[in-house]
């Protein structure tokens, strides 16, 4: 469900953060909340006027046009600062394992193959070995499929846990 912000009040002094289906049934949603408690906590005679909904990012680009609006017209000689990017979380190392034919060549992961890596899938020459590599530059080969598991799954949770 989309979250929409609505500005409710004649000046834009409340916003309201809702969830909802629509922009009018976010609109709807914000005007029941504010009317509720608009005697209890806001200290006004005009009815409740409920705004336009907006996404998060169409209410911060209306906010920040109207930002430098003001900011022009109160320091005109006075640059605008630039609105500071949101910290993105860096991303989270992965480790993936491939499989191999004896001559090098990856070995799809729609072959099946036993244990001992003798191939199930006709036209496949089996697993010759498997590799697992991580996104921070560690690898590991061996021709045991399970102790290559075991492997990336300790790197992954000493080094990256």
């Amino acid at each position: 469900m989309p979250k929409y912000i609505v500005t409710v009040d004649v000046i834009t002094v409340h916003v309201v953060p809702v969830l909802a289906n629509s922009p009018e049934a976010a609109e709807a949603e914000a005007g029941r909340i504010v009317a509720g408690d608009w005697e209890t906590w806001f200290d006004h005679a005009e009815p409740v006027v409920v705004g336009d909904a907006q996404t998060e990012a169409e209410y911060d680009s209306v906010a920040e046009v109207a930002l430098r609006a003001r900011m022009a017209a109160v320091a005109p000689h006075v640059p605008v600062p630039a609105r500071r990017p949101k910290p993105s979380t860096p991303a989270k190392p992965r480790t993936t394992r491939t499989d191999h034919h004896a001559d090098g060549s990856e070995c799809p992961p729609a072959h099946k193959h036993t244990s001992s890596g003798k191939p199930r899938t006709e036209g496949c020459p089996g697993r010759a070995y498997s590799t697992a590599k991580c996104t921070c530059g560690w690898t590991t080969r061996s021709t045991v499929k399970t102790y290559v598991d075991e492997t990336r799954k300790r790197h992954t949770s000493t080094e990256h846990g």
